[in-house]
């Protein structure tokens, strides 16, 4: 059985006004961290096998943090459980 889940890959931070205002360099270092994390993005594509990404979208906000999302497949083993968490619980899936 296939089952589909999505992985989240995002910068830590938003950007504070004052570097977005008064610093000139600011669009090269924000593309540069949105370049690193497409990279991280690929990888993973590659890890779990092109044929199982069902999308990929890029999350972009003027002052909020970078977001890459990717949903996917993946096979799930005949008679085990699928457990589903709340979003609130610490404990992972």
């Amino acid at each position: 059985m296939k089952v589909s889940q999505h992985s989240v890959f995002a910068e830590s931070s938003g950007y504070p006004l004052s570097s977005i205002l008064f610093s000139s360099s600011f669009p090269v270092r924000r593309e540069r961290n949105r370049e690193k994390i497409r990279q991280r993005v690929e990888a993973f594509i590659n890890e779990i096998g092109v044929e199982n990404v069902v999308s990929v979208s890029e999350h972009a906000s003027t002052l909020g943090p970078f977001s890459v999302v990717v949903w996917w497949y993946r096979e799930v083993p005949e008679g085990e459980t699928l457990v589903i968490r709340a979003s609130a619980e610490s404990e992972p899936a």
